[in-house]
């Protein structure tokens, strides 16, 4: 299994390592008062452990180290929730891919695309400085099975049966508007790419950067431009979620799209997009990525929420997921690699206000921008497909 980071130099997205030891005693000293008092239910003890567990493993480990452990711990629905600002729950391997794919599910096309970007060919590279390390490419396909066009990899309570699913339209009520009906939001707004494409990292190269030429808020820019190209009305809100404070993005993200559901109650999908960080070792982060029509892609992973308990309230998940069957399954059927396995989980990550939210994740910081963004424009192109299939009057 290949071990993670979100880049910060020690442990974590937030650079929380060096808060660690603190952090511990007060955790312990915390769970022991709720004790006393009867205030910890056994899942939220579980998950106090399983967190605890992680914290002391991140102080010890490798960085990635405690984030690898973390996909082998059980999780409750509450322990893998997402809104206190933590990462989407992810894994994969790079097995390839065996399976044959069946018959695809056909969600009909836009009337008109957007120009894709020119590929830069003008890059400037620095020089390898040694304090860095290596970026090796992969395509990442977790040896699945797919059947019309969708794999999915499965941590959340529910069981989905893609062929049945795919025969319902998710009912998001998409018409032909000139309101807008998608929203695009980053939650991590300030996640960054690689400038260059060189098969290595200086330890000068940004993981997070406020330059919007540079992070997933371009990224959401190629996707509103061929949504908007496409006749989709798109709002694209680029308000910075996760800095200077990184804990509590989400309540923040979720206070923005909330804001913009009152201001354009039309809006009918929410995408938050993000980029992973997966690294094979403390030095050697990989890049996922898919060649279409002869240029290099950032693989997507889309996420989404399969669960409705009394904790995380999420009724219409299967709406959501609806969605997200078509958008994977014309993905993989048109541009072949471009997606890894659909991550179906049990945390919300905000999509429970509305029936068409997704989470997806564009490339990992090893990609380079350029990348990301011709991703972007393919994830646009085949999202105003799957959405004016389904324009009703």
């Amino acid at each position: 299994m290949t071990m993670r980071k979100k880049a910060n130099r020690k442990w974590g997205k937030d650079g929380r390592g060096n808060a660690a030891r603190p952090l511990l005693a007060i955790g312990t000293v915390a769970v022991c008062a709720a004790l006393a008092a009867g205030g910890l239910s056994g899942d939220q003890l579980l998950a106090f452990g399983q967190r605890m567990a992680l914290l002391s493993v991140g102080i010890m480990q490798p960085e990635g180290g405690a984030q690898a452990l973390s996909g082998r711990l059980d999780r409750s629905p509450a322990a893998q929730e997402g809104d206190d600002g933590s990462e989407p729950i992810k894994g994969q391997d790079t097995s390839p891919t065996t399976a044959s794919t069946t018959a695809p599910y056909e969600p009909g096309s836009s009337d008109q695309e957007g120009p894709d970007q020119p590929a830069d060919t003008n890059k400037v590279i620095p020089p390898e400085a040694g304090d860095g390390g290596k970026i090796t490419e992969s395509r990442l396909t977790l040896g699945s099975t797919f059947v019309q066009g969708v794999a999915i990899k499965n941590s959340s309570s529910a069981t989905v049966n893609i062929a049945e699913q795919l025969k319902i339209a998710p009912n998001l009520g998409i018409t032909n508007t000139d309101a807008p009906q998608v929203l695009i939001v980053h939650t991590h707004t300030t996640e960054a790419y690689m400038a260059y494409d060189a098969g290595y990292y200086n330890a000068s190269d940004p993981s997070r950067t406020k330059d919007n030429s540079q992070n997933v808020v371009a990224v959401g820019e190629a996707i509103a431009t061929q949504l908007r190209a496409a006749g989709i009305g798109v709002i694209h809100d680029t308000t910075i979620h996760d800095s200077p404070k990184y804990t509590g993005a989400y309540d923040r993200s979720a206070a923005t799209i909330q804001k913009n559901l009152e201001k354009y109650p039309s809006i009918k999908v929410v995408l938050d997009i993000h980029r992973d960080a997966i690294n094979q070792s403390a030095n050697n982060k990989l890049k996922p990525t898919a060649v279409i029509n002869g240029r290099k892609a950032a693989q997507m992973m889309i996420i989404a929420s399969a669960n409705n308990s009394a904790s995380q309230p999420h009724p219409n998940w299967q709406e959501n997921v609806r969605l997200a069957l078509r958008l994977q399954s014309s993905l993989h059927t048109q541009y072949e690699g471009i997606v890894r396995p659909l991550y179906l989980v049990n945390s919300r990550y905000n999509q429970h206000l509305t029936k068409g939210s997704l989470l997806v994740e564009v490339g990992s910081e090893a990609n380079t921008v350029e990348e990301a963004c011709y991703s972007g424009q393919i994830l646009g192109k085949t999202l105003a497909q799957v959405l004016n299939s389904l324009k009703g009057d």
